[in-house]
């Protein structure tokens, strides 16, 4: 059984390319792209259909990554939520994990290295690489 993504980055030129990427990763298929959280809510309402993963930028127009987050804690709370931005900085990271998101990658990660985080984040229910877990646990 494959593992649902949905992928949520208003750079539509990312979004395609991780898309394309992932087609490759055997465990898991990519349902549709959002342009923001509010397009997020907007698809999982028409599909009436949760995925198991949403691959989350958090700098977004009209409702960012923070905001999704914590909305799909609060009304999806089994929904595996993946961090994938720029920002590396201690406030982004704590923030995404305060708000729900059981893992958090760069946008500067090997496609392989993605795909690993993926499957730890379906076996372990999370997934920091060690940079983000230094942050947290400095913090």
């Amino acid at each position: 059984m494959k593992h649902s993504i949905v992928i949520v980055d208003d750079h539509v030129l990312i979004a395609k390319a991780l898309r394309s990427i992932m087609a490759n990763f055997v465990d898991f298929e990519v349902w549709y792209e959002c342009e923001n959280g509010r397009d997020l809510q907007n698809k999982l309402a028409a599909q009436n259909k949760v995925p198991t993963i949403v691959l989350l930028d958090i700098s977004m127009p009209i409702m960012d990554g923070f905001e999704t987050a914590l909305w799909l804690k609060e009304n999806h709370p089994n929904v595996l939520v993946m961090a994938l931005s720029m920002q590396d900085d201690d406030t982004s990271v704590i923030k995404m994990i305060k708000n729900g998101a059981k893992g958090y990658m760069l946008k500067n990660t090997h496609p392989a290295d993605l795909e690993i985080a993926l499957k730890a984040l379906i076996a372990s229910g999370y997934y920091y690489p060690a940079w983000a877990a230094s942050k947290v646990f400095a913090s």
